[in-house]
């Protein structure tokens, strides 16, 4: 089954998402429904599209994306592609404001540490920058992100996407 390209980019990162980070249930549901939109209507496809965004759980959300996925085509990334994938899609999330950034920085520790498990190299000093800011939002802040650690989130997302993860 053909995708247009811009259907096959977003189908490719959440599949990226599904590998090593969370699944977020309303845009799995909005992906299935733009599918839908394109005349992309397969069994899992339509399943999924009908799913309510309030109310589906994280876990069946992964489960039927991942069913649509497969019913679609699209192969599973390798752990490293995947990271680096849903890494660079978390840190345009967090410079663009659509992601709280108090569950940006944890879910940017998660990819980045995949990241680091599969290329060793690999972002290294963003990981203890990374965690410097996470220590300080937990202990200094009581979990409640400042305008002071928001830009520095949003500075260290910048850096991390100007080195193309």
């Amino acid at each position: 089954m053909e995708l247009r390209s811009d259907l096959r980019r977003r189908a490719e990162l959440a599949y990226a998402h599904l590998v090593v980070d969370d699944v977020e249930p309303a845009e799995a549901v909005m992906l299935a429904c733009d599918l839908l939109a394109a005349d992309v209507d397969g069994e899992s496809t339509v399943r999924l599209a009908i799913a309510s965004t309030r109310s589906l759980p994280p876990y069946a959300a992964e489960r039927m994306l991942r069913d649509m996925l497969v019913e679609l085509g699209i192969p599973e990334p390798d752990p490293g592609h995947a990271a680096r994938l849903a890494s660079a899609s978390i840190c345009a999330q967090i410079m663009d404001g659509t992601l709280r950034v108090e569950r940006g920085g944890h879910r940017l520790l998660g990819t980045l540490a995949q990241l680091g498990e599969a290329h060793a190299d690999a972002g290294n000093e963003a990981v203890g920058r990374l965690l410097r800011l996470l220590d300080r939002l937990e202990y200094d802040l009581a979990g409640e992100a400042d305008a002071a650690f928001s830009a520095d989130l949003r500075r260290l997302a910048s850096d991390l996407a100007a080195e193309r993860l």
